[in-house]
This record gives C-alpha cells, structure tokens and sequence, in this order.
C-alpha cells in the first residue's frame, strides 16, 4: 500500500508541474502572447536593479517562454502574433540589461542578421517601437 501512495504521490506532483506549464505557455498562441505579455509587464513594474538577486527567478521564466512556449507555439503564430512576441522580449532585455544591449542588437554589425530575421516590415514595427515605447 505504501508503494501505490508514493506512486500516486509522484504522479500527482508530475502532474502539477505538467498543469502549471500548459497554463504559462497557453492554449494558443495567442495565450502565449498574453501570458508572456504580462509577465513582462509585470517584471517591469517591479523596477529592478540590474543586480538584483531576483532576476534569477525572472531569467528562468523567461527562458521558459523562449525556449519552450514560443517552440510548442511557433509554427502556429501569425506574423503579428510573433511581432508581438518578440517585441516583449526586446523589453525584456532592456528591464534586464539596458538600453545597451538593444543599441548593439542595432549595431551595424547585426544589422544584417536581424533584418534577416524579421521579414515584411517587422524590423520597422520594432525600430518605431523601440523609439516610442508607448
């Protein structure tokens, strides 16, 4: 009986972790877009230093947007649903690192690669926004 309750205990905190990534990346890529949304959002408000212990926990949710909502999503997003997407990740870096990291993002030296990146009018979108946030 104790195997089958330990068992059932794994399962269920299995479970739970499963749930609560479902629920951060979405249903959709729209979810995805949102939810990431407002956890950048909600980052921002918190108005961190940048050498603040905190962002290890921010920095691992953010990773988990990248590397995995924005995966499973991906092929699915519409050219503006990845506008957005990636628009809030140049938020990100920013509240994280600065305006620096954006300024070289823009440097000549990646300007090829990231006009490469974004296609139909999507580095302009991001350039305008970058300049006027609001």
């Amino acid at each position: 009986m104790r195997i089958f309750s330990r068992i059932f205990l794994f399962a269920s905190i299995l479970l739970i972790f499963n749930a609560c990534s479902v629920i951060e990346c979405g249903s959709s890529p729209d979810d995805l877009v949102e939810n990431f949304s407002n956890f950048v959002d909600n980052v921002g408000d918190l108005k961190l230093d940048y050498e603040s212990k905190q962002w290890a926990i921010h920095d691992k949710r953010f990773e988990h947007f990248l590397e995995d909502c924005y995966e499973y999503h991906e092929e699915d997003m519409s050219g503006k649903a990845r506008r957005k997407f990636w628009l809030k990740t140049m938020k990100y870096l920013k509240l994280r690192y600065g305006t620096s990291v954006i300024r070289q993002l823009f440097s000549q030296e990646y300007s090829n690669a990231i006009e490469d990146f974004f296609k139909d009018g999507a580095l302009d979108d991001l350039r305008r926004k970058i300049k006027d946030p609001n």
